[in-house]
């Protein structure tokens, strides 16, 4: 038997590839060896074994024992602990003995002198055998305590292979194998600052591992894969109108049957490779249950970014840590961002290039204002853009409010139409003690068809996207100010018809 231990974790989004390195003694020839140290979370059909240079390898197998195996494995610890308890048994049984013969009402041969000498000697005896009963339960706690670990580590597999070596001697071997239970998830921190013009954009990780096996002195790498919260600017969708027609209901009904694939995953072949021995690890060990400070080396890949993370870690089964692993400086413009119709609230947001985080979809983060937290925010770029407003969350120092000031439908008699006039004011109003940079949206309905006609009224000179109808007002407020603008439209269309929002 040969154990291996783990001493490298390429650790992803979901699952890790585990890499265990080990030694065995081989005879010049052909051989079969056992390999020792897998975790019950093995995904055999990705199981890779590499021998040196010279060494030849087949028939890699992952074998699991059986119960006669287990039970043969925990046979002399099982006697071990058998004859403690004995032994434990029996000083009790000496115990109840020296205190029973304590009793003379049935013993009227004994003088006066031996029953004086044997009270007299009883609790040295006594005290004698709870300190060997004593000093056995000890021993037992630990014995029980190794029954325990080899109990769960004679379940475990393990790896067979025939080895054919060119010469005696012992031999570096590496396995890797596809680990389900380890999983790194990104936390990422915004901060800004006194600067006007950037904020930091921390990376952290936080990591999670429950192979049923402590990880010691590991080296670790993550690679991205996919990472929800209060503070997100709500975005609007395109308002377009189109003629209502009324559902007719019938009584044939048409369903359809869809087939349901399935897919047999075909097990790969368990392979042998040519490696090199890899060296240890000689950066100290770092403790538990703390977070780490240390850093790493980003490279991006074809499909994904690769951390290299300094050192060597301890991971217990079970445990989570968190870890850096960069801090960016991100330019940005600081702004208000209000969207009234949807909200009532305005936001502080950071206008940032959607290029420096598209790997930040659908991710949650924390955000701090010059160092004190102020809650957390979905990230969710739209990558068809170039830039992308940050949500640093609401701004209670900004009002705003979106009011209804007209809605007048008529009969166009010459036109055969209906027409609709709509009016909005919208109002932001500042509490902030300096000049601010504010955008605020709204926007006008889209025709999907020609016999619906929309006319702008007034608009107070906001940028319009002919394609989505979405409106921005970009102004400065200074400290107290308020500024109002005007929204206004008119919806035509057939009169005996009637329009949808969809």
């Amino acid at each position: 038997m040969n154990e291996t231990k783990l001493t490298a974790a390429a650790v992803y989004r979901n699952g890790c590839i585990a890499k265990r390195s080990g030694k065995v003694y081989l005879q010049k020839g052909a051989q079969t060896v056992r390999l020792e140290g897998l975790t019950n979370g093995v995904d055999e059909s990705t199981l890779r074994l590499a021998v040196p240079a010279g060494v030849s390898g087949s028939n890699v197998q992952v074998e699991h024992p059986t119960r006669e195996q287990q039970t043969e494995a925990l046979k002399e610890l099982a006697q071990k602990v058998a004859d403690v308890q004995n032994k434990i048994a029996s000083q009790e049984k000496m115990a109840a003995l020296w205190e029973a013969n304590a009793d003379f009402s049935q013993k009227e041969s004994l003088s006066v002198g031996e029953m004086s000498a044997y009270l007299e000697k009883l609790p040295e005896r006594l005290e004698a055998v709870a300190a060997a009963i004593t000093a056995l339960k000890e021993k037992k706690a630990k014995l029980d305590k190794e029954y325990a670990e080899a109990k769960k580590k004679a379940a475990l597999p393990y790896v067979t292979a025939e080895l054919n070596a060119p010469a005696d001697g012992e031999y570096p071997v590496e396995l890797t194998y596809r680990e389900n239970q380890a999983w790194w998830n990104p936390v990422y921190e915004i901060h800004t600052g006194d600067g006007s013009d950037s904020l930091k954009l921390r990376m952290r990780a936080k990591i999670c591992q429950r192979t049923g096996e402590d990880w010691a002195g590991a080296a670790l790498t993550l690679y991205s894969g996919n990472p929800s919260v209060s503070g997100t600017i709500p975005e609007m969708d395109p308002l377009h109108l189109r003629i209502y027609e009324p559902w007719v209901y019938s009584k044939r009904r048409t369903a359809a049957f869809g087939g349901m694939m399935k897919s047999a995953a075909r097990m790969d072949e368990m392979v042998v490779e040519e490696c090199e021995a890899c060296a240890d690890a000689e950066a100290p060990m770092m403790a538990m249950n703390a977070v780490y400070s240390g850093s790493g080396t980003a490279t991006k890949g074809e499909t994904m970014t690769e951390y290299a993370l300094s050192g060597s870690w301890d991971i217990r089964t079970g445990q989570e840590i968190i870890c850096d692993i960069k801090t960016d400086d991100l330019p940005c413009r600081y702004h208000v961002v209000a969207v009234p119709k949807l909200s009532d609230e305005a936001y502080l947001a950071a206008e940032v290039a959607t290029s420096l985080l598209e790997e930040m979809q659908g991710t949650p983060a924390a955000v701090y204002l010059k160092g004190t937290f102020a809650g957390n925010v979905i990230l969710e770029p739209d990558m068809t853009k170039d830039n992308y407003d940050l949500s640093l969350g609401v701004d209670e120092t900004v009002k705003v409010k979106r009011e209804q000031k007209k809605k007048y439908t008529s009969n166009v008699l010459l036109k055969g139409q209906k027409k609709t006039e709509y009016e909005y004011e919208i109002t932001v109003s500042s509490r902030k003690d300096k000049e601010i940079p504010v955008t605020v949206s709204d926007q006008l309905p889209i025709s999907d068809e020609k016999t619906i006609v929309i006319e702008t009224l007034d608009i107070s000179g906001a940028e319009k996207e002919e394609d989505t109808g979405f409106l921005h007002w970009n102004f400065k407020l200074a400290p107290g100010e308020t500024k109002t603008v005007k929204l206004a439209w008119t919806v035509a269309w057939p009169k005996d018809k009637q329009t949808e929002e969809v």
